[in-house]
């Protein structure tokens, strides 16, 4: 991937709650931090899975990218968010096109929101409106997102707006609505489109979402956890649309999870993420066959197999800690087997306020003092 220029780069990204309308302190206490320095990079056309149990942060960091965390109470205390509209392979990611989302604009910052960056969320029932038609709801895509100009880079979007009129010209938007929702699996889009949301099941409801996130060839797609209101027999369907979609025009994909079933099946790669840290990151399959972070290890092997004779599954000790609770050290470590097995020496490390070292592999990296 060095050769390649990131649709979105995060760098050290730290998010902390308890902040008043003027950035100070709410009721006099410390505000409470729940990441710590998360850093990733997404590149074009790519499958990017953030992964983890509940409350480790995901959706913190997922929702931080567009800063559409709960205002005034949550806020970017540290870092950046470079997000790149115009990245390409070929391009060097020096060349000063990418803007810091934690710090732009608002106003820069809304013509972002959907037009480059979209989002789907958990609940397609809450994501669509009960009272008005989904082909209403597909076209005013048209009205406040797909022909939006790009915020960082207004010289260089205008060709891709004027692409995106000229398509307009020849295809009317609902034509373009219609093709979309045929490419993800319906045989009878004209039904769907005169169909309010409760008359569509929780499957049909998120690939319209799918499509009304795609409909404005958004650079970059946040799928946070699309499948858990789904039937499981449902969630391959799903996901197998949002990646064949993707893929046909090139979005990258940020793909919050828990299942690391799902992130073995469809992600390019893998960041693992642990009481508001990264604590390891690579491709997919060298994560899943080769874990380095213990934690890691324990998420692979608690995954139940058809073929296995054990009736009783493997599961981590303990549960993810309260943001008030965190070590600054290593946080997993009141939770590692490896550390409670390791020397003296080592267990020291892991329960001091040292930060684990970082240990890497090519592109496979982890953060522990006992990862292997």
């Amino acid at each position: 991937m060095s050769n390649r220029s990131p649709v979105l780069s995060v760098k050290e990204v730290s998010v902390a709650f308890g902040f008043d309308k003027n950035d100070n302190s709410r009721d006099g206490r410390k505000p409470l931090q729940v990441t710590d320095r998360v850093s990733f990079d997404i590149f074009p056309g790519e499958f990017f899975a953030l992964v983890g149990e509940s409350g480790c942060g995901k959706s913190v960091t997922a929702m931080s990218i567009l800063r559409l965390l709960p205002w005034p109470s949550a806020k970017i205390v540290n870092g950046e968010i470079l997000f790149d509209a115009m990245a390409q392979d070929s391009r060097n990611a020096d060349d000063g096109n990418a803007c810091d989302l934690a710090t732009l604009p608002l106003k820069d910052l809304q013509s972002v929101r959907g037009s480059e960056i979209a989002c789907i969320f958990q609940e397609p029932m809450q994501a669509l409106n009960p009272v008005v038609t989904i082909k209403k709801q597909l076209l005013e895509v048209f009205k406040f997102g797909a022909v939006s100009k790009s915020a960082q880079s207004k010289q260089d979007s205008s060709q891709s707006q004027k692409d995106c009129h000229s398509r307009l010209d020849r295809e009317s938007p609902l034509d373009l609505v219609r093709e979309q929702l045929r490419l993800a699996g319906f045989t009878d889009p004209d039904r769907v489109l005169n169909s309010y949301p409760h008359e569509l099941s929780g499957g049909m409801l998120q690939r319209v979402c799918i499509v009304m996130a795609l409909l404005p060839k958004p650079k970059l797609i946040i799928a946070d956890e699309p499948t858990t209101a789904l039937d499981v027999t449902v969630q391959a369907q799903v996901l197998a649309v949002l990646k064949e979609m993707a893929e046909k025009t090139g979005t990258a994909v940020l793909l919050i999870t828990h299942n690391m079933g799902i992130v073995s099946q469809y992600a390019h790669r893998v960041a693992v993420m642990y009481a508001g840290r990264i604590v390891e990151e690579g491709p997919v399959r060298e994560v899943i066959n080769h874990p380095m972070h213990p934690y890691t290890q324990g998420l692979l092997a608690a995954i139940p197999e058809s073929h296995s004779d054990l009736h009783t599954l493997a599961s981590i000790p303990g549960s993810v800690p309260h943001p008030k609770d965190f070590a600054k050290g290593c946080r997993f470590a009141d939770r590692c087997c490896k550390c409670a097995q390791a020397s003296a020496e080592v267990r020291e490390k892991c329960l001091s306020a040292e930060l684990p070292t970082k240990i890497a592999e090519a592109d496979h990296f982890a953060y522990c003092f006992c990862a292997k």
